[in-house]
């Protein structure tokens, strides 16, 4: 079965507050690049988990939240990538401990033939609290302190924010440098900093294996109003699809393997203008990022008076070694003698 999505989460461990609120980030990628996805997401939790814990999840950064563990559906542009985020409350009597759940996209057409299943994430409880240290008497001249401390930030205050002849003064914040952060950790970073709003786009670098930030607008140090919206660029880790045009069909399937992407489904195309058992087209296009072990989808020439996609001995080795290691065969190539 070939993938219609690939999904990367922002990190494999998540926590939550002392309240039990917390949130994990995940990233879906359309793996077709000429069809447009109609598709939902849901939380599949593992062993001692409880979906109830899941309060709401959006699928997409313009989309509405929806209550619960599953989300409405979406549209999904060709080689497109959406942000899917899960929002969760565990109840203060659950257990110290981790708790696997995953996400799963799956096609509204066809739910129970097009899903994709995300690694597990670990959902790390710690309720455990150390008992109170014994009371000491009440320092009375902190008090006194804290009074005129607070009287003092006060008055400042009210000397900043009072409004002159060119109109009321607008507080500003200082953006924070945000460059190879993992994602999770640069939004900590610009809330913390009275940024709530941003943007991001992705660049592919299958050099990092999480989400991180290549670049930024506006600059790290510059002064920007709270309700600026800040732009950040972020890797997408992956696996590169190779060029198999042109090459014999054994070839293709030997660059496959060494490339970690498996050999999937093989169309055969009656012409003389290729030689043939050689490829013609591909699916996804060469340069895509796409996961490890993705199938990828060959094209490739026959001849008109025999339009049949063989393997041989040395094709039939590889095939066996690809369905060992990732458990896929390809279709549409008839084991037959040349």
């Amino acid at each position: 079965m070939t993938a219609i999505v690939s999904i990367k989460q922002a990190s494999d461990k998540v926590g939550c507050d002392s309240n039990g609120n917390g949130n994990c980030k995940f990233f879906v990628t359309n793996a077709y690049n000429d069809r447009q996805l109609l598709l939902k997401a849901r939380v599949v939790t593992g062993s001692g988990a409880d979906e109830k814990w899941f309060t709401s999840i959006q699928a997409g950064a313009n989309a509405k939240p929806t209550s619960g563990a599953i989300s409405n559906e979406w549209k999904l542009a060709p080689s497109a990538t959406e942000e899917i985020s899960v929002n969760f409350q565990v109840p203060k009597s659950v257990a110290d401990g981790k708790y696997a759940f995953h996400l799963q996209v799956f096609s509204v057409d066809r739910p129970d033939d097009d899903f994709k299943d995300g690694e597990p994430v670990y959902l790390q409880i710690q309720n455990a609290v150390a008992p109170p240290p014994p009371p000491k008497p009440f320092p009375w001249w902190i008090l006194v302190l804290a009074l005129v401390v607070l009287l003092t930030i006060g008055i400042a205050a009210w000397l900043m924010m009072k409004p002159d002849d060119n109109g009321p003064v607008v507080e500003k914040a200082k953006v924070p440098d945000l460059k190879g952060m993992i994602w999770d950790e640069a939004q900590q970073r610009l809330k913390q900093a009275g940024l709530s709003k941003f943007e991001t786009s992705f660049k592919f670098d299958p050099s990092k294996r999480d989400p991180i930030v290549l670049d930024q607008s506006p600059a790290a140090g510059s002064a920007a109003e709270a309700e600026t919206t800040v732009s950040v660029v972020l890797s997408f880790p992956g696996v590169a699809v190779p060029d198999l045009r042109g090459k014999s069909l054994l070839a293709a399937a030997q660059t496959l393997s060494n490339s970690n992407l498996v050999l999937g489904e093989a169309k055969s195309q009656p012409t003389t203008a290729q030689p043939e058992q050689t490829v013609i087209e591909q699916t996804p296009a060469p340069g895509q990022a796409v996961d490890k072990g993705t199938p990828i989808m060959l094209t490739v020439a026959t001849k008109p008076t025999r339009p049949v996609i063989i393997w041989d001995r040395d094709l039939t080795e590889l095939m066996t070694k690809q369905n060992r290691v990732f458990k896929v065969l390809p279709r549409g190539i008839e084991p037959a003698e040349q």
